[in-house]
């Protein structure tokens, strides 16, 4: 079946051949893909604005060696994330997570709901316990998570992270934190992904760079 319709997240995006984009997708239906979008970069198509970064879409493809897009809607755009520099590039670290934690084509719907659910809290409430909270879902769902490979926790450092992980997010909105655990967290999780990514991430740097 050459003709499939799906619904995505824009994670990325990269200039192929003139006019061209390659955009890497997380779907609801297939998982992580490479999707060829001809043309988006005149300033006559009229998809270019529908697969911007952080857009959620409805995507129309024409699957023959590559994933071709042949049209696309915005579902959910999150402009509230896309205004604010600090919100954006943390933004940018959530996509930048889905992506390198994700092989292509590798399906999983609650990773799908997992990505935009977060997306919507941040656009409401953009707490740093959010994040930290998105950042251990997505490792346990991905099968990367143990917290008892970190070591040196304390008891009230280990129950947050049990909460992270099993709570819900209105339950993780309840998490009393101070500025100073916070960071704290930040650090030991940023240590965590680093180790299982092998190597640093960009985001990260720009984030660290804002908060000077």
């Amino acid at each position: 079946m050459p003709a499939v319709t799906t619904e995505g997240l824009i994670l990325k995006r990269s200039n192929f051949g003139e006019a061209d984009r390659v955009l890497t997708v997380l779907t609801d239906r297939y998982g992580k893909i490479s999707v060829i979008a001809k043309g988006v970069r005149r300033i006559t198509s009229r998809r270019a604005g529908n697969v911007e970064l952080l857009n959620r879409v409805k995507l129309h493809l024409f699957k023959a060696k590559n994933y071709n897009l042949t049209e696309a809607e915005s579902i959910e755009t999150f402009p509230k994330l896309k205004e604010n520099l600090t919100l954006s590039t943390t933004a940018f670290h959530i996509l930048e997570l889905i992506d390198r934690l994700t092989a292509e084509e590798q399906k999983s719907p609650k990773l799908y709901e997992l990505s935009i659910s977060i997306f919507r809290i941040l656009e409401q409430n953009p707490r740093q316990i959010f994040i930290r909270g998105f950042e251990v879902k997505i490792l346990s769902l991905l099968g990367f998570w143990s917290i008892n490979a970190i070591k040196e926790l304390n008891e009230e450092q280990k129950n947050i992270l049990e909460k992270l992980e099993y709570q819900s997010w209105e339950k993780i909105g309840e998490i009393d934190i101070g500025p100073e655990q916070s960071d704290n967290l930040e650090k030991i999780l940023r240590f965590y992904l680093e180790k299982i990514l092998e190597s640093s991430l960009k985001s990260v740097k720009v984030l660290k760079d804002l908060k000077k």
